[in-house]
């Protein structure tokens, strides 16, 4: 089944931003796609936002799905595919704005993000494309790069003054689009080639 998975991050929901706009999008490429709600985004539990992912996603992944996750969403997913017992290969992770440690600027967050188990050698997708702002006020270029790099991928850097937010003018995300459709576009290779 062809199917997009969309997390959130934190103070977000799933109205926010441009996630409901590239929903619209995917589905006319026929994809199901599904902007996962993690509950109490202003105060996010581990626990709690693992719980909504394995409800949205468990016995769903495959060689044909998408993910999609912006900001603390991107650890959050991470954790997730990490702690799954069998490592489903999936067709394609898009990392907006994402990180894999503490955030000098976000001290609340770091109770969470020290409680995930991120263990990148357990990531299966045949794609994984990291974006970030160059001028990112709330994660920093330099985490993005880092999290690429340890991803095995380079994070493409969009000269931008904000964290992609509906209020930095990022409603529609054209960018983050071309990229899914250059993948789907790209004949399937076998896997790990």
């Amino acid at each position: 089944m062809k199917n997009m998975f969309i997390i959130h991050g934190y103070q977000a929901h799933t109205d926010s931003h441009w996630f409901q706009w590239l929903a619209t999008k995917m589905k006319a490429s026929d994809y199901k796609v599904e902007v996962i709600h993690l509950p109490n985004s202003n105060h996010p539990d581990i626990d709690q936002w693992y719980k909504a992912l394995h409800n949205s996603m468990a016995h769903k992944l495959n060689s044909e799905t998408l993910i999609v996750a912006h900001s603390l969403g991107v650890i959050t997913v991470l954790n997730y595919l990490s702690q799954l017992s069998q490592y489903p290969h999936i067709k394609g992770l898009f990392l907006v704005s994402g990180f894999n440690e503490t955030l000098e600027n976000l001290p609340e967050l770091d109770y969470y993000i020290n409680q995930s188990n991120v263990q990148l050698d357990r990531i299966n997708a045949q794609h994984i494309i990291t974006i970030g702002s160059d001028y990112d006020p709330v994660v920093s270029i330099s985490a993005t790069d880092r999290l690429s790099k340890a991803l095995g991928t380079q994070t493409i850097h969009i000269p931008h003054k904000g964290h992609f937010l509906a209020s930095d003018g990022y409603e529609t995300f054209e960018i983050l689009k071309e990229q899914i459709i250059t993948i789907l576009n790209q004949k399937n290779s076998e896997i790990g080639i």
